[in-house]
């Protein structure tokens, strides 16, 4: 397997990175401004951001998160298949997260008040 720079091309590792830009950055964001309306944010670093910077800060901070993941790849990759367990971990927790703010605006209640964790 070869290993390769990211940074030689942004648009690839954009490409790369596609199902974490849509779940845990842009699905993640929309269904939160989505169930801000009708909930609260439980998890505590991105509630801090809410009240104390607003819905476009959290925004900004995903987007840095690519941008710090973008830096660190080619670290990760050259140690052999934990690039691809990366991406697939942060993908689930955006589809999770995703789903759970989705139930919040849907049926008023998120899975992870209808396990009992909330």
């Amino acid at each position: 397997m070869e290993v390769y720079s990211t940074r030689g091309s942004f648009s690839s590792y954009l490409y790369e990175i596609r199902f974490i830009i849509l779940f845990y950055v842009i699905g993640d964001w929309v269904s939160t401004v989505c169930a801000l309306s009708q909930g609260t944010e439980y998890n505590p670093v991105p509630a801090m951001i809410l009240e104390n910077y607003g819905i476009y800060h959290l925004l900004l901070v995903k987007v840095g998160f690519i941008f710090l993941l973008f830096y660190t790849a080619p670290m990760i990759k050259s140690s052999g298949k934990k690039w691809n367990l990366t991406k697939h971990i942060i993908e689930s927790v955006g589809v999770f997260v995703t789903a759970n703010n989705l139930m919040v605006v849907w049926y008023g209640n998120s899975l992870i008040q209808a396990i009992g964790l909330v």
